[in-house]
This record gives structure tokens, sequence and C-alpha cells, in this order.
């Protein structure tokens, strides 16, 4: 009896894909809110309107737990976290289905058409998920930098 190769159903794609976004954004956070206000810095308008000014990533990160605590690093994570997930499953969702589109009877695929079922699964996941995430995560985390009332509460 020949052993069949058991094919992966989209939903396994999808809930994988989910679930790596998730972790991988939980644990990357902290770096990912000092990443974005050390960018947001650079820009003469957030200097204008009384943005904090950091000496560098180190002096950003004790800033922001020195005025809000340790929660400070992870504030404004749900958001970034959903968005990571969504980014994660849709791209490893489009990367299966555009895979088995792609493979020859056998299943096998060549370098090629490895590297077209990657490029499509990222155009698809920048174009549905990256840009709309990205977008709200920045004003989140603007807006939390601001000695202003904040503009946005929560999600």
């Amino acid at each position: 009896m020949a052993a069949e190769k058991r094919k992966d159903r989209p939903a396994h794609s999808l809930i994988a894909g989910t679930i790596a976004g998730a972790v991988e954004g939980a644990a990357t956070y902290p770096t990912e809110l000092v990443k974005t206000k050390m960018q947001l810095q650079g820009s003469q308008q957030y200097v204008a309107q009384g943005g904090q000014v950091y000496r560098g990533a180190m002096d950003c990160a004790r800033a922001t737990v020195q005025t809000q605590g340790i929660r400070g690093l992870y504030r404004g994570l749900t958001p970034m976290l959903l968005g990571n997930a969504a980014k994660a499953g849709v791209r490893f969702l489009t990367y299966d289905t555009v895979k088995a589109w792609l493979s020859d009877d056998g299943g096998r695929l060549s370098m090629p058409r490895t590297m077209l079922a990657g490029l499509c699964a990222g155009v698809i996941e920048g174009g549905t998920v990256v840009a709309p995430s990205e977008t709200i995560k920045t004003r989140l985390i603007h807006d939390q930098c601001m000695p202003r009332q904040n503009t946005y509460r929560g999600m």
C-alpha cells in the first residue's frame, strides 16, 4: 500500500499562521514600540507638538518604563497583536494555496515556482493586512507619545 502525501486543509495554514503571528507579535512588541517612537521623533511635526525626544533606543525604553512602568512597553499591544496574527495567517494561507496551484502532479515545486508562491503571499499580505495594521499601530504609538490628551482610546 503506497503512502499518500497528506494534504493540509487551508484552515490549518490559516490557524498556524495566526498563532505564529500572535506569538511573534507578543514577543517583539517592546522593541517595535521603541523603534516606532524613535522613528517618530525624526518628524518636525512630532517635535513641534511637544513629543519627547530620546537619546537612543535604551533611553527610550528607560524613559517609557520610568514614566509608565513595565506595562508601558506593552501599551498598544492588542492592535499590533491582532494585525500581526492576521498578517501571518494571510501569508501562510496564501503561500500554501499558491504553492498547491503551482505544484506538479507529484506535489513538487521548482525553485522559481516556490519563489513565485512567496512573492504572491507577500503581495497579498502587504496589500490586505500590513498597510492598514501598520497605520493603526503607528498612530496609536504617536498618540501615546504626545503630551496633550490622547486622541485614541482603545482599539
